[in-house]
């Protein structure tokens, strides 16, 4: 059984090196829903080999025998026993679930059926427009009408016929707008002739491939600058081959970028329309070596790493949220221009590129119909999908970067894509695993992380000592990096107000934490550390933020050296270091109880005197620019003032079974 078919909730991706494979890709969702209409419309049998089967060509299918098409699939090949362009109207209504190209195509397609049809689709289809479309139909004579507000669907068509003549079409935010006119056309009572609304089409390399796959069936079409002309006629049945997705090319292509690898792809022409091919331009403007042979395309990326670009990508919006995540490891900003029209794809995909870059330490900023990245990926994140299968793949390529990378609700790529993250793995020699599942698998917890954040005294040593035992994790104590940097300054004889000398200091120094102990240059420094001067000075450190990007980056280190699991206390673990871990809990406590503890750790001074040290520590830590104390948004914040230790242990790792599914026996 393949991962796509036991996707969890959560997967974690894992860095794994160069890539350097082969991939056979899906058929093009692109072509093969096109095809799949031409061949439904066509008389007699055509068989569409190499085709796409997944979500959305299954939803079109589906709808399309509502309408009276036949189909019988064997592997990649689909049978297809047409209408002759005589359809029929459906008992219920068409249901396009989020399938754009279904819900669009078949609103001008259902005007040749014999009867009335009812088009919908899910509550993000319903805020789709189609308004333009409808306008189109009307004006071409057909019975159509957008019920949705804002000319969005449900669609009702009378059905009937459609009388054709000419049009002018507003193809400003969809060109399948365009090509859903277009396919129908030839069954249209006249010749059908549509003009480009100000001689504007997005996305013009959609149509030009619409034209491709309706020659390719017999129909007379010709397109030019300012618009379509589609002769009455029919569709031939016979055999189409749909070549690979070149929208789906985009994600191993970006992996070989970003890691500096080598990614072959075959079965693509090189005078292949589809639009998202272009991406090739984009990654060699940013670094990246393209070759072409009969076989198809090998891409190699650079060795010293990606630059940022300037691009329109009108063309080709599928790619758009690949390269947005490429822009992110760039040096030097990228600028994404003339995708006013990903806001009304599977979600508003500006507002989505932005919110979720950022959640990466990315600065990215969106206007009406750009997208800039001005600096680069900092961490990982847990990243939200928004059902949408391009956020999902475009996001996956970040964690092959950075560590814990996060991705929710991964099983939407089955839209397009159904076994992205089990093939994407034959990018490495070795067959690496590259996305695990956030949950138990067997006797193993896999890419679990339980951060344990709070300030000095709130008990987080004792505790996350205690949730690592019960869940038999690796534990980090990363206080102990802090407390170790502030003794390399001291040791080398460094002002720890000297910023710059002091991060040179850390940059060379040899940490290691193993088995409780805090290693220096490999000594045993875990007593040393410990002292109420260097505790001060650990947490000036801590303020430093080039100080924090050496720390936090070896720290997450640790923590995949270690298999991706483990229980890793702080200050910022939740917030900063694992922003993406399934569990984060802030503990806290009543001043006096934080310091009576401290000074039975202590063994030495006053009671007042700790909390008055504690209470400078924590107006500093909770106030300074760089990664502030704080409870992480999603955290779970405990007290344990009048709590035992075995208490607290047991309510985290309860906590922990509840968020991840793991044996309520710990």
């Amino acid at each position: 059984m393949g991962l796509h078919n036991r996707l969890p909730d959560r997967l974690i991706i894992r860095p794994h090196g160069p890539v350097d494979g082969t991939l056979r890709l899906p058929g093009s969702k692109s072509l093969t829903n096109r095809a799949l209409l031409c061949a439904t419309l066509a008389g007699g049998t055509s068989t569409l080999t190499g085709a796409l089967l997944a979500g959305d060509t299954a939803t079109m299918m589906e709808c399309l025998e509502q309408l009276g098409g036949s189909f019988t699939v064997a592997g990649n090949s689909v049978t297809v026993v047409g209408t002759g362009g005589r359809l029929r109207a459906p008992d219920r209504p068409i249901d396009a679930a989020a399938s754009g190209t279904t819900a669009r195509f078949l609103s001008a397609a259902a005007t040749l059926a014999d009867g009335p049809s009812l088009i919908d689709g899910t509550a993000r289809m319903r805020r789709r427009p189609i308004g333009e479309l409808v306008a189109a139909l009307q004006s071409l004579g057909a019975n159509v009408q957008a019920l949705g507000e804002g000319g969005c669907p449900p669609v009702r068509v009378g059905g009937g016929g459609l009388p054709g003549g000419h049009a002018v079409i507003d193809a400003r935010r969809s060109s399948q707008f365009v090509s859903a006119i277009a396919l129908s056309a030839p069954y249209a009572d006249r010749d059908v002739s549509l003009d480009f609304l100000d001689g504007v089409v997005v996305s013009r390399p959609y149509v030009e491939g619409t034209v491709e796959v309706m020659r390719a069936f017999g129909a007379s079409v010709e397109l030019d600058p300012s618009g379509i002309r589609v002769d009455r006629g029919g569709y031939e049945s016979g055999l189409f081959h749909v070549e690979p997705d070149a929208s789906g090319a985009a994600y191993p292509l970006v992996a070989a970028a970003l890691t500096g690898g080598s990614v072959r792809l075959p079965g693509f022409a090189r005078g292949s329309h589809q639009a998202d091919l272009r991406i090739l331009d984009v990654l060699t403007a940013m670094g990246c070596n393209v070759a072409w042979s009969e076989s198809g395309i090998r891409l190699t990326g650079p060795s010293n790493g990606l630059r940022g670009v300037e691009v329109d990508m009108g063309d080709m919006p599928d790619a758009v949220l690949a390269v947005a995540v490429a822009g992110a490891f760039a040096s030097g900003p990228t600028r994404l221009t003339n995708i006013a029209n990903l806001r009304i794809k599977e979600t508003d995909r500006l507002a989505a590129l932005e919110t979720e870059l950022r959640k990466l330490g990315v600065d990215a900023e969106v206007g009406s119909d750009w997208l800039v990245v001005r600096s680069q990926a900092t961490h990982g994140a847990e990243i939200d999908t928004y059902d949408d299968h391009r956020m999902a793949m475009a996001f996956s390529l970040a964690g092959l970067v950075v560590p814990n990378v996060v991705i929710r609700d991964p099983a939407c790529v089955a839209k397009t894509w159904p076994s992205y993250f089990e093939d994407m793995a034959h990018l490495w020699p070795d067959g690496s695993t590259w996305a695990s599942a956030l949950a138990q698998i067997g006797d193993s917890i896999t890419g679990l992380v339980v951060a344990i954040d709070g300030p000095g005294g709130a008990g987080k040593t004792t505790v996350s000592r205690g949730v690592a035992d019960r869940l038999d994790l690796p534990h980090l104590d990363t206080g102990a990096f802090y407390r170790a940097a502030a003794l390399t300054a001291q040791r080398n004889g460094i002002d720890i107000n000297d910023e710059e000398a002091v991060v040179e200091a850390i940059r060379t120094a040899e940490f290691d934490y193993r088995d409780g102990s805090m290693l220096l240059a490999g000594e045993d420094v875990s007593e040393a550390i410990r002292s109420p001067a260097l505790t001060s000075d650990a947490s000036k450190v801590s303020a430093i933020g080039a100080v924090r990007e050496v720390l936090v980056a070896r720290q997450q280190a640790w923590v995949e050296q270690h298999g991706g699991a483990a229980v890793v206390e702080g200050r910022d673990i939740g917030t900063v270091v694992f922003p993406g871990a399934p569990v984060k809990v802030f503990l806290t406590a009543r001043p006096e109880v934080r310091a009576a503890r401290r000074a039975r750790e202590l063994s030495d001074g006053s009671v007042e005197g700790i909390a008055q040290e504690l209470e400078r520590r924590d107006r500093r830590d909770s106030t300074r620019q760089v990664s502030p104390l704080r409870p992480a948004s999603d955290g779970y914040e405990l007290d344990t003032s009048d709590l035992p230790v075995e208490e607290v242990i047991a309510r985290i790792v309860e906590l922990v079974s509840k968020r991840v599914g793991l044996p309520r026996g710990g």
